[in-house]
């Protein structure tokens, strides 16, 4: 299964490829991705068709420079919650390390790194490189793509540090094809080519650049929902939806909706998502329930009435029907026979 990407990186092809008289929807649905969905903060995409989309469109419709020029459509905030962590953070340099951390939240394919330029005797300021690399797991070319995200990445530290933004050098691991001038100007730096990695070259001065008036409070907030709700970006639908299950039964209202919600996507997205991967939200819920009940049957020795509200049911009743009908036995039964466990 492929890993996913944001939908909101999609912004900008419909306008670019319009622009040069292509039918940017046509293109789209011919790798099944629906453009609508660029608007839309929550939704995701697999990257490996959002790659191989852009490789054709620039080939076919001679767009060399598509990845540039889709960039400027993206602000800060097709991040999503990560946007509103790394604008409230004290230093541009805290805001990349985060950011660094935490991009799978933007895709699992994607990998930001830092660290220092080589040293050199007759240097009396020093540098750092900011690389970012698209980790797709297969050969498939992804300059576009790449193109995208260091674009964005020069964009998005570049508002973050202001006047004090200093870029010495950009880098790239593909060829301009003749397009030197379309690169140099973009970035306002020189630009060498088939480099082993993409990376930006900073200056210190720049990522020790202090944010003005950062709001630290709201940042610990959005890094709480970060780490409660996206860890799980990684794994397919269904594991993202037995995580979030788990980390809410007992505590708190466990539908679909509410599930939904923490995932930040419609609840009907997410019942065609577990569709699509063979399986439903009753049928995640009821697996985990019965993982759940097995264990504190078998390995503990908390109450049966407790061990009804862990599991989410309003009495100690309906904990005796449910293992009746999953188990075809008692709890007090499932506790005193443990090798149900193995």
């Amino acid at each position: 299964m492929s890993l996913l990407l944001r939908s909101t990186v999609m912004l900008g092809f419909l306008e670019v490829l319009s622009s040069s008289g292509s039918d940017a929807r046509e293109i789209a649905s011919r790798f099944g991705l629906d453009l609508d969905l660029a608007n839309q903060d929550n939704e995701f995409v697999p990257i490996d068709d959002f790659v191989k989309m852009l490789e054709y469109a620039a080939r076919a419709k001679n767009l060399p420079c598509l990845g540039l020029s889709m960039s400027p459509y993206h602000d800060i905030s097709i991040l999503g919650p990560l946007s509103l962590v790394i604008s409230n953070l004290p230093t541009v340099r805290e805001a990349v390390e985060y950011a660094a951390k935490h991009i799978d939240i933007m895709s699992p394919a994607i990998e930001i790194d830092s660290f220092p330029e080589p040293s050199l005797p007759q240097r009396s300021s020093f540098n750092s490189w900011v690389s970012i690399s698209i980790n797709l797991g297969k050969p498939i070319v992804h300059t576009q793509t790449l193109d995208i995200c260091l674009g964005n990445l020069h964009r998005f530290i570049k508002i973050l540090a202001g006047d004090n933004y200093q870029l010495t050098k950009v880098i790239l691991p593909h060829g301009s094809k003749n397009h030197h001038e379309v690169y140099d100007r973009f970035f306002g730096a020189p630009v060498e080519f088939d480099r082993d990695k993409a990376a930006l070259l900073l200056s210190n001065s720049t990522l020790a650049t202090r944010l003005d008036k950062p709001n630290i409070e709201l940042s610990h907030i959005v890094d709480l929902h970060i780490q409660t709700n996206f860890r799980s970006l990684r794994g397919t639908y269904s594991a993202r939806t037995a995580q979030v299950i788990k980390k809410i039964l007992g505590r708190t209202v466990c539908d679909k909706s509410a599930v939904a919600n923490l995932l930040a996507i419609h609840p009907r997205t997410l019942q065609r998502h577990l569709s699509d991967e063979g399986t439903s939200f009753d049928q995640i819920k009821t697996q985990i329930i019965c993982q759940e009940a097995i264990r504190y049957l078998t390995e503990t020795e908390v109450s049966m009435s407790h061990l009804s509200s862990i599991l989410g049911f309003s009495e100690q009743a309906t904990l005796v029907r449910f293992c009746r009908r999953h188990f075809g036995r008692s709890p007090l039964a499932i506790r005193k026979n443990t090798e149900l466990a193995s």
